[in-house]
């Protein structure tokens, strides 16, 4: 599931600032959202380019001198601070129209009656026709918005059935393994790693398969690789680096088809689906189903090491 759940209030804010520098009309989107590669502040940007018509857009660093955007979790960050971007966004290209409205609509009578759109740097009606200059529009005038946006909310799950609108968004995500396994050596290799996903949206392309091969990498560690390991009498983590801790490179990473399904969430800014998260959940029993398929052992944990192959573990 995407965002926080069962009632809870999830929202973000996002401020976006309108105005002319060097005689272009440049948008500045100012968030508190914690960019850790997941590519919202490139999907920001592109937010505010299609909702405001402009070329040049400035992305703030992320502080507190915003309203908060909640964590970089449950594969949120797009959906809610996307969706509050984007809502922003909407909020200054109204006052900007009414800005237009104000100096040039005795000029046109399409100021009045037109589905007005701001596209290329300009003020165009809905059929195309130019109206005017975002730069003339502004001049000096600046125009900014920082405002909070929801999601339709959720609801607790009944305790006595389990059943309720708990959540206001799943993702899905298939995959198939397959592996090579020397059985006497214990070796594991992931020969490939295929992923179906609907993404609701890929607003990114290049971002959505970063996402779907990164958490689908990390699923494939998690099933063979990555273990925290403790010692049962001192409590100790045995090991606590890089060098002890085993992690999937470029190395290892096997051939990661990916099929990309686009089935809009009509409730989601721009029909988007949370992407980050559900390939690293269908990945790890993949590779696992397929090493038992290839072995015929019952194996019930992860990751699977040479000893559980062989026997001695």
């Amino acid at each position: 599931n995407v965002g926080f759940s069962e009632g809870f209030d999830d929202y973000s804010t996002a401020k976006v600032r309108m105005e002319v520098v060097g005689g272009e009309p440049v948008a500045t989107v100012h968030t508190a959202m914690a960019e850790v590669g997941q590519g919202g502040v490139t999907v920001h940007a592109q937010i505010a380019r299609t909702e405001l018509g402009v070329s040049q857009v400035t992305i703030q660093p992320a502080d507190t001198q915003v309203g908060s955007a909640g964590s970089t979790s449950a594969s949120r960050q797009t959906y809610v601070t996307g969706g509050a971007v984007k809502n922003s966004c909407e909020l200054v290209r109204e006052k900007v129209l009414e800005i237009g409205r104000r100096k040039f609509g005795t000029y046109h009578p399409a100021w009045a009656t037109a589905e007005l759109l701001l596209e290329g740097g300009k003020v165009v009606t809905d059929g195309g026709e130019v109206l005017a200059d975002l730069a003339d529009v502004l001049e000096d005038e600046v125009v900014e918005v920082e405002a909070e946006w929801r999601h339709r909310p959720t609801e607790a799950f009944d305790l006595r059935t389990g059943q309720g609108n708990g959540h206001v968004q799943y993702s899905f995500a298939a995959h198939r393994a397959v592996v090579e396994v020397d059985t006497e050596l214990g070796l594991v290799k992931v020969i490939e790693l295929a992923c179906a996903q609907d993404v609701g949206k890929a607003l990114n392309p290049l971002s959505v398969l970063g996402q779907i091969q990164g958490g689908t990498l990390q699923g494939m560690g998690i099933a063979v690789m990555e273990e925290i390991i403790v010692d049962p009498k001192t409590a100790k983590v045995r090991n606590p680096s890089f060098t002890d801790y085993l992690l999937p490179t470029i190395l290892d990473t096997p051939i990661i088809p990916v099929d990309v399904l686009e089935l809009a969430d009509d409730h989601a800014p721009y029909g988007l689906r949370g992407i980050g998260e559900a390939p690293t959940l269908s990945s790890t029993p993949a590779v696992l189903a397929a090493i038992r398929n290839a072995t015929g052992l019952e194996l019930n944990r992860t990751p699977v090491r040479p000893e559980h192959l062989t026997g001695t573990a």
